[in-house]
């Protein structure tokens, strides 16, 4: 019989339920099952620490899988794995293994995909723990009540942790049993569409009227409700119909119907609308990022205020003090943004990569950061732009001056203008794990894709329009401009601007089975030469298309007959 380690509900008291609500852990000493289950407070901290681990918190990862190396506290988020993000990708591949291997296309079944606890590993535990949970619940002193809302909150974080392993590496090992699955011989990974029916099935279940509160109030504000058991289905459903995992039999019908429900529900209760600032509107879309609680959100892992993001900034004074440059976004992410008026700047690239401009949208490329769609200057700090207040006072950026100014941008999306991190300044920054807006997205890529008509275009692009006029681009987008092909390509660019570095562009481009073309080229940047922009190479890029799923690890695959291994590892 093989055995695979896994520590036994070893407790960490996330104070998620606390006064302030907050998903920030203590470590516990190990408790025996009779002692966590036959005490209240124990009982809830078991639960608490499920919904720790909807985020990786090891070293600095800071809460996210987003963070791919481990240095200090540098940030590389997993966007420097896509054609939207760069920074420190010619340092040592020792030091940043996570970013050098992606880009490298050097990811194999022995190595990590990230930087400390494997995707597999840290999930697997999660859902071992969710089942002891769920096994022993009902033997606590907690009330009837609560130990059935209890039971029903562990079970969606452990159709969720199913639903991160989905998106890593498609067929999964399913277990509901609180037994170690993999300490047996017969442990088998399931088809494609055993592992996505098992996922949406127990999301489904949860959206019935009773199992979940529409929404949690005060100090339990942050656990998990109707809504998101609705749309995380939906977005099970949108993944399983793409390309990459079309073998598990989902159609783009199923996956536009199980949006649209969430869309209907949520507007029927008043529960979720786009997030639209009281006082400056205008600024909606950034300071969304900094609003512990909203209509937007429907699940969100909850942090204490902090400014741990501004190391965004450039790497030297005054900005930030002996930082490393690391995550930066790229010209590609940046000519993604519209003009203001709603037209696209650049339609296509030359085989040199230059671009190839509208020239009816009135972009220059010798003043391309004027009259750009809102969310560009709220995501992106640039040539010319000042940042309020940096250590006491305004600072500008000028990549004219001799100083490591990588891309030639940085991300400040998160980031609030209001407060001063070099002199302690915190802010909200909670990590946004489902929001309203992606439910649009999800509910226009879906019903686009479901049917070549134009009244299918028609409803898509109103969710666009939606998304967009929050934005405050000026002129709506016309559904009778596009195909079905064209529109679908509009729709992937909105997903990309609206949701960057929001842990979304690494899945879509390997479920739409683009990564093989977008990650085969190098990674540009802006500079300026005499007194002119100019593009320039930041890394060259090689991918290769195993990596659209993550490797399993190999001691699993050697260990276990029935566990079988990607393709390409």
């Amino acid at each position: 019989m093989i055995k695979k380690i896994f520590y036994i509900l070893s407790l960490i008291l996330v104070i998620g339920c606390s006064n302030e609500g907050l998903l920030d852990d203590t470590d516990l000493d190990e408790l025996t099952l009779e002692k966590v289950f036959s005490d209240t407070e124990n009982t809830r901290s078991a639960l608490y620490d499920l919904y720790g681990r909807m985020r990786e918190v090891e070293n600095n990862n800071s809460g996210s899988f987003s963070r791919l190396m481990s240095m200090n506290v540098q940030v590389a988020m997993l966007d420097n794995a896509t054609d939207d993000g760069a920074g420190n990708t010619t340092r040592n591949a020792g030091l940043v293994p996570g970013i050098q291997r992606y880009i490298a296309g050097a990811i194999t079944g022995t190595t990590n995909p990230v930087v400390g606890t494997h995707p597999w590993t840290f999930y697997y535990t999660a859902i071992r723990n969710a089942n002891i949970f769920l096994a022993n619940v009902n033997k606590s002193p907690l009330t009837d009540s609560e130990k059935t809302s209890s039971a029903n909150q562990a079970r969606f974080l452990r159709a969720y942790y199913y639903h991160e392993l989905f998106r890593w590496f498609g067929p999964l090992v399913i277990s509901t049993e609180p037994s170690d699955p993999f300490a047996f011989e017969d442990t088998r990974r399931e088809s494609l569409a055993n592992t996505v029916e098992f996922i949406v099935n127990e999301f489904d279940t949860l959206s019935m009227e009773g199992k979940l509160p529409d929404k949690w109030e005060g100090s339990d504000y942050g656990r998990a409700t109707r809504t998101a058991a609705m749309a995380y289905k939906a977005r099970t459903l949108l993944y399983a119909a793409s390309s990459l995992y079309e073998s598990s039999g989902v159609k783009w019908e199923e996956a536009a119907e199980a949006a649209m429900d969430v869309i209907n529900y949520s507007e029927a209760k008043g529960l979720h609308s786009l997030y639209i600032h009281s006082d400056e509107p205008e600024k909606s879309y950034t300071r969304y990022f900094n609003e512990r609680s909203n209509p937007e959100n429907i699940l969100v892992y909850l942090r204490a205020p902090d400014n741990d993001l501004y190391n965004l900034f450039p790497a030297f004074n005054p900005w930030n003090v002996n930082k490393e440059l690391t995550t930066v976004p790229t010209q590609w992410l940046v000519d993604s943004y519209d003009m203001a008026d709603g037209s696209e700047p650049i339609v296509g690239y030359n085989s040199d990569y230059s671009p190839v401009i509208n020239p009816n949208s009135g972009y220059n490329e010798q003043d391309p950061y004027k009259n750009r769609d809102p969310r560009f200057y709220q995501t992106i700090l640039h040539h010319g732009m000042t940042w309020p207040k940096v250590n006491n006072k305004p600072a500008k950026v000028d990549i004219t001056t001799p100083n490591n100014w990588g891309s030639g941008y940085f991300l400040v999306k998160f980031l609030d203008d209001r407060i001063d991190h070099r002199t302690g300044g915190q802010t909200s920054m909670n990590f946004i794990m489902m929001r309203y807006a992606e439910v649009l997205l999800n509910y226009a890529e879906a019903v686009n894709e479901a049917s070549d008509t134009q009244a299918a275009r028609t409803k898509a692009v109103e969710q666009l329009n939606r998304i967009r006029k929050r934005a405050g681009i000026i002129n709506p987008i016309n559904a009778s401009d596009y195909t079905q092909n064209t529109l679908r390509e509009r729709i992937r660019k909105e997903r990309r601007v609206e949701l960057c570095f929001e842990e979304h562009r690494f899945f879509d481009i390997r479920r739409w089975k683009i990564a093989n073309d977008v990650m085969n080229k190098p990674a540009i940047g802006i500079a300026i030469e005499n007194g002119n922009f100019t593009r320039k190479v930041l890394d060259k890029r090689n991918y290769n298309e195993r990596m659209n799923l993550a490797p399993l690890p190999n001691n699993e695959v050697n260990n276990s007959p029935l566990i079988f291994q990607n393709p390409g590892y």
